[in-house]
């Protein structure tokens, strides 16, 4: 069922490229007159887009949620697809600034997509998918910029949408607007589960006093799990691990360029830890597994980060900015209606 659905979405989009390339060829010929059946194809590619976007979107939700893992290959499709989209309606509009602007705007978003990887926040198939996300919504800030000979074409096109976002006031790129409203919709669930978790196991008083450390304390054991030191193995990523051993701190110091261990002086104790994203190498793995069978570390127990799903509050995020709009403009409004 799902997979006509699916083939029936591509016809369509495939009819509406090649009732496009045709319009268009008509249209420079002196043949077709009327610009509404250009803002016609316009508008219907727009929303057949926005579709198959949310095709890739849940594809890459059900793979992450059932293996853990986002295929490289979908990740990749979904850029190719948005390049092919962005080429096709800079063709449709007679406008190279469409392509320009998209890629420029992706390079961009690319940057702090990035450095959201390299600190955590989320893993690499998430990051490639956000790129290829950028590329095939990029025209939602179209609107924004000056077009080229169908300028009006697009807008109209873009209005008749009825997007909840249109009327809203946006000053960053809209693919954020989805970021935001996945990091709120995460943010919020999370608070339910620690809910959740306090009147499951009676612990009224920790509702009643809900400190920060009491939630990083939930965050922690909901995010991480222990190993034996036998099943470490290369690309985990470890966490708060402490010793007491000054002579182990020093030798870790000295070859620390060479390891993905973060170490850390607390006076009376130390630790060491990954030191990003990437995880352990298999080096670490040898210098660790070394260190404990020299006596050197008596703990066998590691706590190693586990990866929280993060593609269904993107997909969340995503299908809440189409129904809703931009969370934050929404929260904004309603604070300062109350003031």
């Amino acid at each position: 069922m799902h997979n006509c659905i699916f083939i029936r979405i591509v016809l369509d989009f495939y009819l509406n490229q090649v009732i496009g390339n045709y319009g268009f060829m008509l249209l420079k010929l002196g043949i077709l007159k009327n610009l509404d059946i250009i803002s016609l194809i316009v508008k219907s590619s727009l929303a057949v887009n926005l579709v198959i976007s949310s095709i890739f979107l849940m594809v890459a939700n059900d793979n992450d949620l059932k293996f853990g893992i986002i295929p490289n290959k979908l990740s990749l499709s979904l850029i190719v697809y948005g390049l092919i989209f962005n080429l096709f309606l800079g063709l449709l509009l007679r406008d190279i600034m469409v392509m320009i602007f998209s890629i420029s705007l992706t390079a961009l978003l690319g940057i702090v997509a990035f450095a959201l990887w390299y600190i955590g926040f989320w893993g690499g198939g998430d990051f490639k998918i956000f790129i290829g996300l950028s590329l095939s919504l990029s025209f939602l800030d179209f609107s924004s910029i000056r077009l080229g000979h169908f300028n009006d074409v697009f807008k109209g096109a873009f209005a008749d949408l009825n997007l909840p976002m249109s009327n809203q006031f946006i000053f960053y790129p809209k693919v954020f607007s989805i970021l935001f409203n996945a990091i709120l919709i995460a943010f919020a669930s999370l608070l339910l589960v620690l809910m959740h978790h306090i009147l499951k196991s009676r612990q009224l008083k920790y509702y009643s006093v809900l400190s920060i450390l009491d939630f990083e304390s939930f965050f922690s054991q909901l995010t991480t799990e222990s190993i034996h030191i036998d099943d470490l193995s290369e690309g985990m990523v470890l966490d708060n691990y402490y010793f007491s051993n000054r002579e182990v701190f020093d030798m870790a110091d000295k070859v620390s360029e060479n390891t993905g261990l973060k170490l850390r002086d607390e006076g009376d104790s130390f630790y060491f830890s990954s030191l990003n994203r990437i995880g352990l190498t298999e080096w670490d793995v040898v210098l660790i597994k070394d260190l404990y069978d020299r006596g050197l570390i008596e703990n066998p127990n590691f706590k190693i980060k586990k990866a929280v799903p993060f593609m269904p509050f993107l997909t969340l995020g995503y299908f809440s900015f189409l129904l809703f709009g931009d969370f934050i403009s929404i929260i904004s409004s309603v604070i300062r209606s109350l003031f």
